[in-house]
């Protein structure tokens, strides 16, 4: 094989994203947040009924939160060097989750229950957010 051949085959890494590319990234990325926290505070009420009558609380979203927070902003890091920025899907996370608190206030709907697995899914969600980057790499 030729030199240029073997040059020609080996795989490419973008190395410096434009501002465009790191704003599309991030994005997607918040637009994934806002959905994941709308989808993980309507399931967070699940209950499984076993045979007899018994209901049992399963918050399975408080470790999806935990789990998809920390993927974002791992993501996220890979877009962007700065320190703020690559918060940016667990800040939108967070608002998103501010908003669906206030939005019992303003249209009367409560969305969110009144209970600790709310402040668990905001502990989960926000310490997922923060580990990636806190852990290091």
């Amino acid at each position: 094989m030729a030199e240029s051949e073997q040059v020609r085959n080996k795989s490419f890494i973008h190395q410096n994203p434009g501002r465009g590319e790191v704003f599309g990234g991030l994005f997607w990325l918040s637009l994934g947040a806002l959905i994941s926290v709308l989808l993980e505070v309507i399931y967070l009420g699940t209950r499984v009924t076993f045979p007899g009558g018994v209901s049992l609380a399963v918050p399975y979203t408080i470790v999806i939160a935990f789990l998809f927070n920390m993927v974002l902003t791992r993501t996220s890091m890979l877009w962007t060097d700065h320190w703020l920025a690559k918060f940016t899907p667990l800040m939108v996370w967070i608002a998103g989750f501010m908003a669906l608190l206030v939005w019992s206030v303003v249209v009367g709907d409560q969305l969110i229950p009144n209970n600790i697995r709310t402040v668990l899914l905001l502990f989960a969600g926000f310490s997922g957010g923060i580990w990636p980057a806190v852990r290091g790499k």
